[in-house]
Parts: structure tokens; C-alpha cells; sequence
């Protein structure tokens, strides 16, 4: 069940939903639409919605730094669910996880700990200005018509790093050590490795370029043309990654609503 991950768990104590797939272009002022227990990526919100004449777009504050989740550590997490974490992670990180499962065979558990952990948002009641002046787009037909059925998300706020340290466990409860320059070896140089020593039970992974793996939005209603209201998104929801679709479409899966999110 995703509601009893641990990782789910972690961000959601802190108003967040998981990103199961890190993503490197997930923002606020995007828009999802809801489509049965789908939510489909479809854009920026001024594509959809275009500015009245009184109130601007929100300005997206960036990269704030968000001490509330850097440097804090999840729960430990069984080693399959951990495993697939860590591959996400490196994946996106344009790393390789081939063979890292051999490494971490004798672990038992896994635990996570984000560092310098960045947060990018819009003011919500900027946006529920900004919502009230504007217009929906003419040429938007079919985003109108969910716009009236209460399909259409917008993104909020997104957390990102660049850089996480993992912890395994084995079924004693010590720390396993493991080489770093064979994990080195196995993620690639897209990847850095860190640890106190050659041998470490601690490993920091750190990218290029900082992950989104979590967000927050919220849910619009709208009557005869006209917003009337928000509903802030519940954090009980997971994106994960698919098999990308054959028509190039971004999605999101939930449970209830959960969301799918693919390249």
C-alpha cells in the first residue's frame, strides 16, 4: 500500500507529496488535469489561463532554503521499496543503478536524509487573485470543459536537492559498510560519491542539477466560466514512475487520486 511507504509518510508529515520519479521540471504554475484516477500534465498555467487586467501572474520564489526537511532522516525503509528509491534517485541523476543491488545485497533496511534541500513556491493568495481576474483562454475548449467538472490542478510549491545521503541496515541492526569506489564505479562520474572514509556505512550521492521529489498543488472550481474556489491537494498521494506512454503525454497516478508521472 502506498500510504504505508515510509517515504510517503516522511513528506507527508511535512505537507508534501512524493515525487516516486524525481523530475528536474516539475514547478509551480503548472496545470494537471484529472482524467479518471490520472492526472496529465498539460502545461503552464498562463497557456490555460490567461492574465486579467488587474492582477499579474504570482512571481515563483525560488530555491528558499527549506530547513524543515534538510538534514532530517526517514524512518528506516525495507530494503526493496529503499532499493528502488536509491535507483530512482541515481537514474535521474543520469546515473547507473545496474549492479547496485549486489552491493547492498546483506542490507535489511534503507534510510534517507535530504541535503540542502530547496523550495521553490507562489503566494496561494496571489494565485486566488490571479484566478479570479483572468479569463480561460478561447482556444482552451477542452481545459474549459474539465475547468467546469473540477479536473484541474495547479502545482504550488516543489522541493528539490541535489544531494542525499543513504543509510543501510543488515537484519542485526548494524550498519552495512560498503566500498565507496566500487559504488563510485557502478554509478558513473554523472554521480558523486562521498563517505567519511573508502569504507562507509553513510554514502552522499550528489547530481548535477537538483531533483524535485516532492510538491504541493491545488484542486479549482470553477462555475459558468468563473473560478469560485481552491482546494489544496492532500498529501496522501505518490507520483511514480511508467512505462512513458507511446503519445507523449505527461502522467501523473494516485490512489483515489493517485498520480502518474511519466517522461
Amino acid at each position: 500500500m502506498w500510504f504505508s511507504d515510509p517515504f510517503l509518510s516522511y513528506l507527508k508529515a511535512y505537507g508534501y507529496c512524493v515525487i516516486r520519479l524525481p523530475k528536474t521540471d516539475l514547478k509551480p504554475l503548472q496545470i494537471m488535469a484529472k482524467n479518471g484516477k490520472d492526472l496529465d500534465r498539460l502545461g503552464d498555467l498562463t497557456t490555460v489561463l490567461v492574465a486579467g487586467s488587474n492582477i499579474k501572474v504570482p512571481r515563483i520564489s525560488e530555491n528558499n532554503t527549506a530547513t524543515n526537511i534538510t538534514g532530517q532522516r526517514t524512518s528506516d525503509i525495507s530494503f526493496g521499496i529503499g532499493l528502488s528509491i536509491l535507483g530512482s534517485f541515481i537514474g535521474a541523476m543520469g546515473g547507473s543503478k545496474l549492479g547496485l543491488d549486489t552491493k547492498y545485497q546483506q542490507a535489511k533496511t534503507i534510510a534517507f536524509e535530504f541535503n540542502q534541500v530547496l523550495e521553490d513556491r507562489i503566494d496561494v493568495a496571489m494565485l486566488d487573485q490571479y484566478l479570479a481576474d483572468s479569463d480561460v483562454n478561447p482556444f482552451s475548449r477542452h481545459v474549459s470543459e474539465m475547468l467546469e467538472a473540477d479536473e484541474v490542478y495547479v502545482t504550488t510549491a516543489t522541493i528539490k536537492s541535489k544531494k542525499f545521503t543513504v543509510e543501510a541496515k543488515m537484519s542485526n541492526g548494524t550498519s552495512l559498510q560498503l566500498n565507496l569506489p566500487d559504488i563510485q564505479g557502478i554509478v558513473g562520474g554523472n554521480v558523486k560519491i562521498a563517505g567519511q572514509s573508502h569504507m562507509a556505512s553513510k554514502i552522499t550521492y550528489e547530481g548535477n542539477v537538483p531533483l524535485v521529489f516532492g510538491f504541493q498543488a491545488v484542486r479549482l472550481f470553477y462555475e459558468k466560466g468563473r473560478y469560485t474556489a481552491f482546494k489544496p491537494l492532500t498529501a496522501e498521494v505518490a507520483m511514480r514512475a511508467i512505462t512513458p506512454p507511446t503519445d507523449g503525454t505527461s502522467r501523473l497516478i494516485t490512489e483515489g487520486l493517485y498520480a502518474r508521472l511519466g517522461d
